[in-house]
């Protein structure tokens, strides 16, 4: 089980490394080519597909979790009519908004360029290679989503690593200002279809399970059940993508799409630290189906607190680096566009708003795996709307600032609420949580952060190499202290096995 997990988290790794360096190398470059109004605009599109995607009604985490557990009980015929009826349903979502995108670009292409700066033809052609991949994108969620189930991350990780740097090499060598829209549209079309046709090859091979599409397999009862347990996923996930979305759009229909450039940009540094907590957790959610399948709930319960005290000691140092190293990053790595003050500000209230949920990265992973997920529909949707309605407020009353600071203040509300019944179902106190998970990381953090201000106060960081070397030393100091500090001896010996043996001596 152990291995398991580490093959798949460390391929989850691995592509989110080749992702950090492919956004570290061509953001700037998409900046300066596309601009500021189309850079910001494609945000927008993006924005607006991720809330149409909320029409899966939740099936991507709902495919992964029922592919899991079948996929324990060794039922195969239900393995394969969870395949088919869920191929049907993506299908038809996926071909509807495609339809939809293609509609807009044959008549309304010109609400993208209201100020008529150019033509709309590139507008049109852009929106019509959105809905043409949308049309793939959402079986090819199907095929990916099963591979989670069955617990196979390393092979659609291996894929979409390639798909990041086909894209990227042929952006960098081809991206003009006149065909930068399209041209990335183009792209992802290109290896969304590619990656279907993979991920759909994959899954047939007989050292996956042999599982084969048959759309005649579409059972009514299976996509009931499957539509009960996925609407939890779904109230919770589009929630979700009101909160991460919509300050997108409310600053670029309140103020410009030429504006968003200076939100999304540190957005895009912060969300790695999130992305980062969601990628290492990502594996463990059929593991706790796998465990709650088979009875395991008290092995459940050390894996959650064990889990979750070693993910909490990575993502609050990163955070409090984020906040002190990411204002003079964004200066050197978009060439100083953006006000320093305004960015370090964004930084801190995006940092608190994404990192104060990853104090207890596994609540979503493990309700869901045991079907006790209907608390994020009950609180989700409300904090959301909060969301939305103060960054519209804030919005008009401080411009960009505005929507950061609209995204924070629901998370000290909701936070607490999904502890809480985690805790529960894992047969803990909250403040138990809190001694074991959370507060072993205050104090080496806090003495990480102090140098670290100290450090860019003092003697400024003007330069890359300046930034890796505070972080390569503030991070080592961290390191230290955590490890003969916050961590116990059976919590060593368990690390200590997971390194290899010819590198265990002196460890």
């Amino acid at each position: 089980m152990l291995k398991r997990v580490l093959v798949n988290t460390g391929s989850n790794v691995a592509q989110l490394m080749v992702s950090m360096v492919a956004t570290f190398i061509m953001a700037p470059i998409y900046l300066k080519l596309m601009g500021h109004h189309d850079y910001g605009l494609r945000e927008m599109v993006l924005a607006l597909v991720g809330y149409m995607g909320m029409l899966d009604l939740g099936m991507r985490p709902t495919v992964s979790r029922f592919a899991s557990m079948h996929n324990a009980q060794n039922d195969r015929e239900s393995l394969l009519t969870v395949y088919g009826t869920s191929l049907v349903f993506m299908t038809l979502v996926g071909v509807v908004l495609g339809l939809f995108f293609w509609l807009w670009a044959l008549s309304f292409p010109d609400i993208l360029n209201p100020e008529g700066m150019e033509g709309s033809t590139k507008y049109m052609l852009f929106l019509l290679l959105v809905g043409a991949q949308l049309m793939f994108l959402f079986p090819g969620f199907v095929c990916e989503s099963f591979l989670e189930g069955l617990q196979r991350y390393y092979f659609k990780n291996l894929v979409n690593i390639f798909s990041i740097l086909f894209i990227s090499v042929l952006a960098y060598h081809y991206m003009t200002p006149e065909n930068g829209l399209a041209l990335l549209a183009l792209l992802a079309a290109i290896t969304t279809i590619i990656k279907l046709i993979i991920f759909a090859a994959i899954l047939m091979r007989p050292m996956v399970g042999a599982i084969y599409p048959n759309l005649r397999l579409f059972s009514r009862e299976k996509f009931k059940e499957m539509l009960v347990f996925g609407f939890k996923s779904f109230i919770q996930g589009a929630a979700g993508k009101v909160e991460k979305m919509s300050d997108r759009i409310v600053i670029g229909t309140i103020m410009s799409p030429a504006m968003i450039p200076v939100y999304t940009i540190p957005a895009t540094l912060v969300t790695y630290m999130a992305t980062i907590s969601m990628t290492l957790s990502h594996t463990f959610m059929p593991l706790f189906s796998d465990l709650d399948a088979r009875g395991e709930r008290e092995k459940s319960k050390i894996v959650y607190l064990l889990a979750s005290k070693l993910l909490v000691a990575l993502v609050i140092p990163m955070g409090v680096g984020i906040c002190l190293v990411g204002g003079p990053f964004i200066a050197i790595w978009m060439g100083g566009q953006f006000d320093p003050a305004l960015v370090d500000a964004i930084l801190i209230l995006l940092v608190i708003y994404m990192g104060v949920p990853k104090l207890n990265p596994f609540a979503s992973r493990y309700l869901t795996a045991i079907n006790k997920h209907v608390i994020f529909a009950k609180v989700a949707p409300p904090a959301a709307l909060v969301n939305l309605g103060l960054s519209i407020w804030l919005v008009l009353e401080y411009g960009v600032i505005g929507a950061a600071l609209g995204s924070v203040l629901p998370v000290f509300v909701s936070m607490p609420i999904f502890l809480k019944v985690v805790a529960d179902n894992l047969g803990i106190t909250m403040l138990q949580y809190v001694k074991h998970a959370i507060l072993p990381a205050t104090i080496p953090a806090t003495v990480m952060g102090g140098g670290l201000a100290w450090w860019r106060f003092e003697y400024g960081l003007p330069g890359y190499f300046d930034i890796v070397a505070a972080i390569v030393v503030s991070g080592a100091v961290y390191g230290l202290l955590y490890w003969f500090i916050s961590i116990g001896k059976d919590e060593r010996d368990v690390l200590k096995r997971l390194v290899p043996a010819r590198f265990r001596q002196g460890v």
